[in-house]
Parts: C-alpha cells; sequence; structure tokens
C-alpha cells in the first residue's frame, strides 16, 4: 500500500472514529429519558428526576470551551481521549447508581467527558478534512446529533423493557473503546508547542 493510500484509509478511519464519538455522546440525552420511568420506579426519588438531564447537559455545556482550548495547547488525541475516558466511567458508573442522587453524581462525571467529546470530535473531523470535502463530512457529523434524537428513545425504551435499566448507559462502552481503540492507534498529531495563559475566570 502505497503512503498516500495508508493515509486516505488512516483518515476514513479517524472520521468514523470522530462519528462514534460524537454519536455516544450526543445519543445520551435522548436515550435516558424513556427508560427513566423504569430507573425512578427502582431507584425512587422522583424530586431528583429533572437532575438526571440538567447534571449531564450542564457540565457538558459549561466544559465545552475549557476543552476546546486545551485542545489547542495540548492536541485533539489527548483531550479527546480523556474525554471518552471520563465519559465511558461515568457511564459504567451510572449503571451501578444506588440511588437517584448517586445517578446525578455519575451523570456530572459523564457530562465532563461529553464536554470533551462532542467539540473536539467535530474540531478533529476539520483538521483532517479541507475544502468542499470539510463541509460535506460536517454534514455527516451534524447528521448524527438528528440520528441520536430519533433513535435515542427508541433504543432506550427497548433496552429498559427487555432488558435491566443499566443498559441504557453500559450500552456506550462498546462504541466508546471502539472509537478509543482508533484513535490511539491510528490518530498522529505535531503539536506546536507556545507560550500560553488560560481565562479561568471567564
Amino acid at each position: 500500500m502505497s503512503d498516500k493510500s495508508a493515509r486516505a484509509q488512516n483518515r476514513v478511519l479517524i472520521f468514523i472514529a470522530a462519528l462514534a464519538s460524537v454519536f455516544v455522546t450526543a445519543i445520551e440525552s435522548t436515550i435516558v429519558a424513556t427508560a427513566m420511568p423504569t430507573i425512578v420506579g427502582e431507584l425512587g426519588d422522583f424530586a431528583l428526576l429533572s437532575w438526571v438531564f440538567t447534571a449531564y447537559l450542564l457540565t457538558q455545556v459549561v466544559t465545552i470551551p475549557v476543552y476546546g482550548r486545551l485542545s489547542d495547547l495540548y492536541g485533539r488525541k489527548p483531550i479527546l481521549l480523556i474525554g471518552m475516558g471520563l465519559f465511558l466511567a461515568g457511564s459504567i458508573l451510572c449503571g451501578f447508581a444506588w440511588s437517584m442522587a448517586s445517578l446525578v453524581a455519575f451523570r456530572i462525571v459523564q457530562g465532563l467527558g461529553a464536554g470533551a467529546v462532542m467539540p473536539v470530535g467535530r474540531t478533529l473531523v476539520g483538521d483532517i478534512y479541507h475544502g468542499a470535502e470539510r463541509a460535506r463530512m460536517q454534514g455527516y457529523v451534524s447528521s448524527v446529533f438528528v440520528a441520536a434524537a430519533v433513535l435515542g428513545p427508541v433504543v432506550g425504551g427497548f433496552l429498559a423493557t427487555h432488558t435491566i435499566w443499566p443498559m441504557v448507559f453500559w450500552i456506550n462502552a462498546p462504541l466508546g473503546l471502539f472509537a478509543g481503540a482508533i484513535l490511539i492507534w491510528v490518530l498522529r498529531e505535531n503539536v506546536e508547542r507556545r507560550p500560553h495563559r488560560l481565562d479561568w475566570g471567564g
């Protein structure tokens, strides 16, 4: 295989990994919705129901600019892998939640990871494609959110009905590990170190 063919193949693999990363974090906002009656029925404490969603989305939104800046300074790969690690750890812990309070706490861990995966995954696609190709590939990434909105409630309801409710969270693990493995083995970066300052107050 020529160097050009190898680079093209690697680019496709990286794109698939980025797409899978964005998908698991996007569907997590919707897949839980239809499973919540089952979860609340087992864990109780209905008053914390809204926090199961708010904790995830709020931590994700708040951390997006921080992770974006860190990925500019230290590279997409380490920040994306850290984010995916946090997200998967939070997903696994959510499945072991013993109360609604613990579930909310573990959703915060998920959100902290998703805050890195969502923007850095999209940025990575912009890094490896240029011109008209970039616009087309970003279109595919955007379609992931549509797919997540449609499939999330269906998959969540199916898993809650036919399996155990922790599967709503644990289903993230195979796809997340697959994406992480591709990034570890295929993605190569040359990060230029330069003086910087983080606006933590902002």
